[in-house]
């Protein structure tokens, strides 16, 4: 069948400083949080819980009013995101807007409104939260260490770390924005300054606000719902149900990680914005992908109203060095680990087919009004690519080929 093809290539828009340097500064966050009361100072210790929080107080007193705060902020910013990380909230980037179409890469909850759901209790969904030493860890919502400075290549960088108190284990991420480009690039460093060996995972947690028809991508054909050793098929379940989109997903909340994957890239799309995540890394160095959904149920829109004064909607989308989360590894006495990943916006793609670090590829089959067959192309460029050549092929045949 012959293809008509439909090509786009996407423009950027040039709002780049005169000497191109990467801005990095300091600044304050109005936004309102759930009052606690005085945290619980007798934490368990940790032969009688599942948990280890001693010496940490347990923050379970969470009430039902909120109260404005003025948060501290960094703000990293070139031409084209803007990121903002808080480091009185355990150095989660709050969001980082897309200048191109004005869009949050991450969700940017309104409120910070509390549930019980991390280590110490308090917790609260928004933006790209780090997990070290265990998920949702002691500092997830409280002050951490910060730092931040500029590059002579343009770069700047913001750096976000703890040195945890119940096992003496140290992480910081280095954030970093490069001059006339769309990726935000991330230095992890893990790291056992104690005697003894230490057992940790890593997790890199990123919430994305969705809508019915936000879709995941992520390129496996199995995956393992979360404390199960149950392989079944993805996207498309048992019951014929594609669960990669938020509508679909009626049967409760869901966790599933990738089976199988050894491509580098995962992303969630929403045709409601027309605007997307992607995350990229090395496989050999962050294999692991996980999929994290409250659903649409009616016990969805209860968490709903839990987590958020908007009734907005999330899903997570996770990386991690392990296959799942009931695995743990050891940290030798004074061993670190290091490790890069990336995150990078989507617009206006349809949909997400491929991703590396220079762009991101849609390719969506459609039928045309007079029944032809046609492939929609889209990609989104990280950086310029100037006399760039677009080929199309069909086995041997060129069909398209132009220069961009």
């Amino acid at each position: 069948m012959k293809l008509a093809l439909t090509l786009f290539i996407l423009s950027f828009v040039s709002i780049v400083p005169a000497n191109g340097q990467v801005k990095v500064s300091e600044t304050t966050l109005s936004m309102a949080a759930s009052d606690e009361g005085p945290p619980d100072e007798n934490p368990p210790f940790d032969s009688f819980s599942e948990q280890e929080n001693y010496p940490y107080t347990m923050r379970t007193n969470i009430r039902g009013t909120e109260s404005m705060h003025a948060w501290h902020a960094l703000v990293l910013e070139n031409e084209y995101l803007k990121c903002t990380v808080l480091p009185e909230l355990g150095g989660h980037i709050y969001t980082c807007v897309d200048k191109i179409n004005g869009k949050p890469m991450f969700y940017a909850n309104p409120t910070f409104k509390k549930a019980i759901i991390a280590y110490r209790g308090a917790w609260s969904a928004f933006g790209e939260e780090f997990n070290f030493p265990v998920s949702h860890n002691w500092v997830t919502i409280s002050p951490v260490d910060w730092a931040y400075r500029s590059a002579d290549d343009g770069s700047a960088s913001i750096t976000v770390g703890n040195r945890d108190r119940a096992f003496g284990m140290d992480w910081t991420v280095e954030i970093i924005l490069h001059p006339k480009s769309t990726v935000v690039e991330e230095h992890v460093t893990l790291t056992n300054r104690g005697d003894l060996r230490r057992r940790f995972f890593w997790w890199n947690n990123a919430a994305v606000e969705v809508w019915n028809d936000s879709k995941a991508y992520y390129p496996m054909q199995f995956a393992i719902p979360d404390g199960s050793t149950d392989i079944v098929p993805w996207p498309v379940d048992q019951k014929g149900r594609d669960i990669s989109v938020v509508a679909n997903q009626t049967s409760g909340q869901f966790s599933f990680f990738g089976y199988g994957s050894f491509e580098p890239f995962m992303g969630i799309y929403s045709p409601h914005t027309q605007s997307g995540v992607v995350h990229w890394a090395e496989p050999k160095g962050v294999p692991a992908k996980k999929l994290f959904s409250w659903g649409v149920d009616k016990e969805a829109m209860e968490w709903r109203e839990k987590l958020s004064d908007n009734h907005s909607a999330y899903m997570e989308s996770q990386s991690g060095l392990f296959p799942d989360q009931q695995t743990y590894r050891f940290l030798e006495p004074r061993q670190s680990i290091r490790f890069t990943e990336f995150w990078m916006p989507v617009r206006d793609t349809g949909s997400i087919t491929r991703a590396n670090l220079d762009g991101i590829l849609s390719l969506q089959r459609e039928r045309q009004p007079d029944g032809k067959a046609a492939l929609a192309i889209a990609f989104n460029a990280n950086h310029a690519i100037p006399g760039a050549t677009v080929v199309v092929s069909d086995g041997d045949k060129t069909v398209l080929q132009e220069t961009a």
